[in-house]
């Protein structure tokens, strides 16, 4: 049996005696009851941060180790080096690596931050590499991963500002140009388009949509660098480019957020961009128009907060109830009530996407069952292009993607439509699990209620 791994992460690398970085492990181990495990001592200035949608890691270049593969970090001090310590927190806790402190998984305010919470929540974002000691990207010919023109763009950059689409050479080149410069830069593939979007995210919804186009004398679409911008009406918008911004705001954890998404011209995938904090509402391009959406969206998350204090529960259910679920031929299905979970899950099998045409639909199989019915007594494939994927952390650290469709339910007679996560739950007691999203306002759970006139249980 292997030995667990246990990695000290400091700011900047020093000696093997310094206690402000391999001394401090070294005396730990000395002293006594240190865990049987083999030690390593990282810098986050010597990082390289790979984030990708189909493949990402955190590698020290000193040494070749991902610290995805750590059994536990402890972020020891990231003074001066804040962002690189959250982005770091955000993948160990998409992989399942226990860490400490919990104070490092925070907001973070920079691009490779946004990066790694969008990745986190399974959007895709360009192939993107950083790392603090910028000469290292070079030195170990990481780049290369980029092709042969790549962006390179300011890590806390804004408008467009220091982004540049270059080679290797003109890449060190300005690098060398700027090196008493308090710039870093991070390195993306470069997406070939024909322009892309800003998608204003107000209360939760994306209202304004600005379509921006280079003016061909620069990659850079932003309008402030000589793009020219297009509105347009939200019911007008592809609709994969409103749910995505919509995701995007929510994994950023933005009510209120401006969201740059651009789509491969050739192979028509979209890409999050970049996510910011409502940015450019009354000074950008439709300033005018941008601000009245703006204020609908205040106005609409005022309502819905309201009405929230408001409202009520309805009923009083107990731990368990019986659901229907009309949109998908579902007569009758046993729900376990769980206050403990977020959101709710439906037990369906060979869950996969499929492409027609240009779309791409979910397909699934509800197979009825000693606590399912359905209309035909029969499985029953369905097909549905209302939905989106997430990446989820199972209790066992495993990362699985999930996916979640919106549909009719009706719970103890009360109807409305739901956000399902569907998953294989054949080795769970029941094919619908409730949560507390869905509870929320309509029900009180009462684990204590007697159901009466209800069938067999078989705890």
């Amino acid at each position: 049996m292997s030995r667990p791994t246990i990695v000290f992460v400091f700011s900047r690398e020093g000696t093997d005696t310094s206690t402000r970085y391999g001394g401090f492990a070294r005396r730990l181990v000395k002293s006594g009851n240190f865990p049987e495990a083999d030690v390593k001592t990282v810098a986050l200035e010597n990082l390289i941060y790979h984030v990708s949608y189909d493949k990402t890691s955190v590698i020290d270049a000193r040494t070749g180790f991902d610290l995805g593969d750590a059994q536990f970090v402890y972020l020891k001090s990231w003074s001066g080096l804040a962002d690189e310590a959250v982005a770091l927190a955000h993948y160990l806790f998409a992989k399942g690596v226990p860490f400490a402190d919990m104070l490092a998984h925070g907001r973070g305010s920079s691009k490779l931050v946004t990066l790694f919470k969008q990745w986190a929540a399974g959007n895709r974002i360009p192939q993107t590499l950083y790392c603090h000691n910028q000469e290292i990207i070079f030195e170990t010919r990481a780049i290369d991963l980029l092709g042969e023109r790549f962006i390179m763009k300011d890590v806390y950059g804004t408008k467009g500002q220091n982004n540049y689409l270059v080679t290797f050479d003109e890449a060190k080149q300005i690098l060398e140009e700027e090196k008493n410069k308090d710039v870093n830069y991070l390195f993306q593939t470069y997406i070939p388009n024909d322009g892309d979007y800003r998608v204003g995210v107000y209360g939760g919804v994306p209202k304004f949509i600005l379509k921006r186009i280079s003016d061909q004398s620069s990659h850079l679409n932003n309008i402030s660098m000589g793009g020219r911008g297009e509105l347009l009406a939200a019911e007008a918008a592809p609709k994969r480019l409103l749910s995505l911004a919509k995701r995007a705001a929510s994994a950023s954890e933005l009510q209120f957020a401006g969201v740059d998404i651009i789509q491969n011209k050739h192979t028509k995938k979209w890409y999050i961009l970049e996510v910011n904090q409502g940015s450019q509402i009354v000074t950008g391009a439709y300033a005018s128009v941008n601000s009245t959406l703006f204020n609908d969206g205040l106005r609409l998350l005022l309502r819905q907060n309201m009405k929230r204090r408001r409202s009520k529960p309805r009923k009083i259910i107990g731990r368990r109830a019986i659901a229907i679920l009309p949109e998908l031929n579902i007569e009758s299905v046993v729900a376990k009530i769980d206050t403990g979970a977020y959101s709710s899950t439906l037990h369906a099998v060979n869950i996969h996407v499929e492409k027609k045409g240009a779309a791409e639909e979910l397909v699934f199989d509800i197979i009825p069952g000693e606590f399912i019915q359905t209309k035909s007594s029969k499985t029953e494939t369905h097909r549905v292009r209302d939905f989106y994927t997430q990446k989820v952390r199972s209790s066992n650290g495993h990362i699985q993607v999930r996916y979640t469709i919106k549909t009719k339910i009706s719970l103890d007679n009360i109807r409305f439509m739901a956000s399902i996560t569907l998953s294989d739950r054949s080795a769970m007691g029941y094919p619908l699990l409730i949560g507390r999203k869905l509870l929320r306002s309509r029900f009180i759970v009462n684990v204590e209620l007697n159901e009466q006139n209800e069938i067999d249980w078989k705890y």
